[in-house]
């Protein structure tokens, strides 16, 4: 009773619509000793899954080397299964079911067989689509198969699908700049991370419309960092305008095409494009202090600040670097205070953390020295407390992790092989 009660607990930290309910209700523990699965999508190496098969009991080995596999397994489980001691053990290939035979004999003996794939979890969905997103965008794309149950759905109707349930895009509704900035700065904010073949379908929707044809879409929708970079060097022109026109942002389409001309002749403007971006819209203007605050847009000298500084675009103007650091100090603290982590957060989400936690370090190193004072040492304390929680139950399965992006040192190896062979292949 003890054991079924502890399982249904695990159960319950995954939600009704989850992708992995179908995959776990496969592992219970002690129906078998050893379970071989094909694995060829690598849904076994997600980082939840992982998780999830640990809480129940159930050791991890991948069948890479054959003579790494043998040495952990006979030293870590046959020796242990020889002494009568009860161990789950899964071993994970990444290869067809068929090819399972090719395994050693005495584990095709010993274990039963499993294989899972995309195409069994997403039947009305194209499986290229499917398979160019990163494991923790399935779980959005899972929830919205079983609420819309859609029929079966070719390349671009599963692109469509993936960018509206997923990454909350609709090309179709994005009409006018605000509308581009604000699905682009949720994007980029948030880290996330859409596939190539994705990127491409939401640009050919945008530019089948006529839309922002003088917009760098190839490289502001894809490339994070040249889309902060965009921003960039377009807000001293936003200043201009706030300083000449008061908070109007109106100028016509023909000056802004001359002025963007002109300052891409001038060597001022890297990336094409309009120069005046609507900073001040709603939709915009409510991202623009976190931009500053972490790092992603830096404050820039300007002589002709005046009031300005005192408003909310003030964050962007560099005055006393004393004040200014002190100032985006405090109030960095508040903005990620909320934003730790919790303990069954996603490595992921402590590297986004970790990037504004770097930057809290380094302004509390030029407002204060080393040392910080009292209320910062009182919030380090307590992020270093939620980490070490993290730390303990679910680092150790970050080795199972694939190689797609790096979470490990050991990691980079076998990406840096995989971008290899591709780049040989084109």
């Amino acid at each position: 009773m003890t054991k079924n009660s502890s399982l249904s607990t695990h159960h319950s930290l995954l939600p009704s619509e989850s992708w992995r309910n179908p995959i776990l209700q496969e592992f219970q523990p002690k129906v078998a000793k050893l379970t071989i699965v094909s694995d060829p999508d690598q849904l076994l190496s997600e980082e939840q899954m992982i998780s999830e098969l640990r809480k129940r009991g159930f050791g991890l080995i991948e069948f890479e080397d054959p003579v790494m596999f043998r040495y952990a397994y006979e030293s870590r489980y046959r020796s242990q299964w020889d002494k009568g001691l009860e161990t789950d053990l899964v071993v994970i290939l990444r290869t067809h079911p068929s090819e399972l035979i090719t395994l050693p004999y005495d584990l095709l003996q010993a274990g039963r067989r499993l294989s899972f794939n995309l195409g069994d979890l997403f039947p009305n969905l194209s499986y290229p689509v499917v398979a160019a997103l990163d494991a923790q965008d399935l779980d959005a794309l899972y929830r919205a198969q079983v609420q819309h149950t859609p029929g079966n759905m070719g390349d671009n109707a599963t692109k469509e699908f993936a960018l509206r349930h997923v990454f909350e895009i609709a090309p179709e509704l994005i009409k006018q700049p605000p509308d581009l900035l604000r699905v682009l700065l949720r994007l980029h904010y948030r880290g996330q991370r859409i596939p190539a073949i994705l990127d491409q379908r939401f640009i050919q929707v945008l530019r089948q419309n006529g839309l922002f044809e003088k917009w760098p879409l190839d490289k502001i929708i894809s490339d994070r960092e040249a889309f902060f970079a965009f921003l960039q060097e377009r807000w001293p022109a936003f200043l201009d305008r706030m300083t000449t026109q008061g908070q109007s942002m109106t100028v016509s389409e023909d000056k802004d095409a001359y002025l963007s001309a002109c300052g891409a002749q001038a060597g001022g403007l890297q990336y094409s494009g309009p120069l005046d971006l609507p900073f001040d819209h709603d939709d915009v203007r409510v991202y623009i202090d976190n931009l500053f605050l972490e790092g992603l847009l830096h404050s820039v000298p300007y002589d002709n600040a005046g009031d300005l500084t005192s408003t909310w675009v003030g964050i962007g103007i560099r005055t006393d670097p004393a004040i200014d650091s002190r100032r985006r100090l405090d109030r960095l603290i508040e903005t990620i205070r909320d934003a730790i982590p919790t303990g069954d957060a996603g490595h992921a989400e402590w590297f986004r953390f970790g990037y504004a936690y770097a930057k809290m370090k380094v302004l509390s190193a030029e407002c204060c020295g080393m040392s910080g004072d009292e209320h910062l040492r009182a919030f380090e304390k307590s992020v270093d407390g939620r980490f070490l929680h993290w730390v303990k139950h679910r680092y150790a399965g970050l080795v199972h992790l694939p190689a797609t992006i790096p979470a490990m040192v050991h990691h980079i190896p076998r990406f840096m092989l995989h971008h290899s062979s591709l780049s040989t292949q084109h």
